[in-house]
């Protein structure tokens, strides 16, 4: 064996030793018994001590330039040039310092501007990034201007991955962002396979979100299939949800089957939109087939009295420009109601355009005082709206008895609208006492409106005293509600205190 060998062998056997006893040495227990003293237990230890408070993040100030360019823009008075200024402003520092123009957003107040911010920086984040740009829609989107940023990123998500976006779904808070997300999310998956897209809706646990997606899937079945898409709102929503969807289908099936409709409508739990259903069913219906219109209003169902008495005066309204005869007919078999009474006014005013005369002769003829009275009223009304001297000639030609006064009255108030110099200069030449004191009584009121003064003038140029007297008093009336000092004023005079019954 070699002699270089044996001593190096013999070295390293002797620096072992020295080794082995200096790590054995009790200085050496003693420092490590130390050291585990001072070393933090592994297990909890309860403890009174005030727990150190952490250090406090400092908000991260966007880049001075991006700062100060855009306090210049936001100081902009006019609104268009501000949003085209920010529009090219949140495009350019976007490209050129992400990071800093997020900053710069997250300083804005909520408004219109980090509306715009966000409508623009998070879709195009989202392009590559889209899991940030959740992040950041869920950070900063929280003002109800800023919502439909959540539309456009799911709509987006949807497109790039369904199950992805599914998943992130359960990442967005109760709040500005959950409907639109969902929505944009489940028109997505509806569109490009809807059973799917219910097959999934319906294995949602009950809430907002099953709502949502059952809603708008179904608004993807009523484009394709109304009738269908009817059941299957009947069987999954609840409540105004409920009610929207139905109506959205069945103004699909109504243009093409009012009949199929009506049948549908009457399983509708009652709703604004059932009501407008029925109306808009009435329309489609009564130009073909009054008579089952009529027949199907006067059957609905005791909740929906209202909607029927509505339709029943509609469907009458349509048949009688068509058939008057028949109309007539088919309202004189309706018992007395709300039906009827909504019937009349409806008739009276669609039998008056067509002839004036017929109409009050109608009306005249008609057995229940109340209905005669609406009738005639109507009738005159309408007349008045189209040529207010021929009802005024009619009304005064019949007679005019305290209820001829009230419907003369009622023809000077259509006319004093349209013509109020006409309509005065008409009433100079009454004679009879009720008329003359009817249309006093009614222009009054607008001759105070122009000028309050000459109203009194013209009301104590009247002929007959009760009718001047009822006129000063009407034209008191008005002008003390538009201007009472100087109404009251007048009336502390001698000429006042007697018109108006004052000391």
């Amino acid at each position: 064996m070699p002699r270089r060998f044996l001593v190096s062998l013999a070295l390293a056997t002797v620096l072992a030793a020295v080794l082995w006893f200096a790590v054995r040495s009790p200085g050496r227990r003693a420092a490590s018994s130390a050291d585990a003293e001072e070393a933090p237990s592994a297990r909890p230890v309860a403890t009174t001590a005030a727990p150190v408070a952490r250090p406090v993040a400092v908000p991260i100030p966007p880049p001075p330039t991006l700062k100060s360019e855009l306090a210049d823009i936001l100081a902009l008075a006019e609104p268009d040039e501000r949003f085209r200024r920010l529009d090219e402003f949140w495009r350019r520092w976007f490209a050129r310092d992400r990071e800093g123009m997020f900053l710069a957003i997250a300083g804005l107040p909520p408004g219109d501007e980090r509306a715009q911010a966000l409508a623009y920086a998070l879709p195009e984040l989202a392009r590559t990034e889209p899991n940030e740009a959740l992040e950041h829609a869920i950070r900063l989107a929280t003002d109800e201007r800023d919502a439909p940023v959540f539309a456009s990123l799911f709509d987006l998500f949807a497109r790039q991955d369904l199950g992805r976006a599914q998943a992130w779904l359960a990442r967005v808070p109760p709040g500005v962002g959950f409907e639109p997300a969902w929505r944009a999310y489940m028109d997505v998956h509806a569109q490009s396979d809807l059973a799917s897209a219910l097959a999934w809706a319906a294995s949602l646990p009950a809430g907002a979100g099953r709502a949502l997606a059952f809603e708008t899937a179904l608004y993807v079945q009523t484009e394709r299939d109304p009738s269908a898409a009817f059941d299957l709102i009947m069987k999954n929503l609840e409540g105004e949800a409920r009610d929207r969807s139905l109506y959205q289908a069945l103004t699909r099936i109504i243009p093409e089957d009012p009949e199929g409709a009506s049948v549908l409508i009457a399983l509708m739990p009652a709703s604004p939109q059932r009501a407008l259903a029925i109306a808009d069913a009435v329309r489609a219906w009564a130009d073909g087939e009054p008579e089952k219109a009529l027949a199907w209003a006067t059957a609905l169902p005791p909740d929906a009295a209202a909607e029927a008495a509505l339709a029943a005066a509609n469907i009458l309204q349509i048949w009688a420009r068509a058939d008057p005869a028949k109309a007539l007919e088919a309202f004189a078999a309706l018992p007395a109601g709300q039906m009827r009474d909504a019937a009349v006014e409806r008739l009276a005013a669609e039998l008056t355009t067509a002839s004036p005369e017929k109409a009050l002769a109608w009306a005249a003829g008609l057995a229940s005082g109340a209905e005669q009275e609406l009738a005639m009223k109507i009738s005159v009304g309408t007349w008045a709206m189209q040529n207010p001297a021929w009802a005024a000639d009619w009304t005064l030609a019949v007679g005019v008895d305290p209820d001829r006064g009230a419907l003369f009255g009622e023809v000077l108030s259509h006319w004093a609208v349209q013509d109020l110099s006409a309509a005065t200069t008409y009433v100079q030449a009454v004679t009879d006492p009720r008329a003359l004191q009817a249309a006093a009584v009614a222009l009054a009121p607008y001759l105070a409106q122009q000028d309050p003064q000459a109203a009194l003038r013209w009301a104590r140029e009247l002929p007959q005293a009760a009718a001047r007297d009822e006129a000063l008093r009407a034209v008191y009336r008005h002008w003390l509600a538009n201007d009472a000092p100087a109404a009251q004023a007048w009336a502390a005079t001698p000429e006042g205190r007697g018109a108006t019954g004052g000391p």
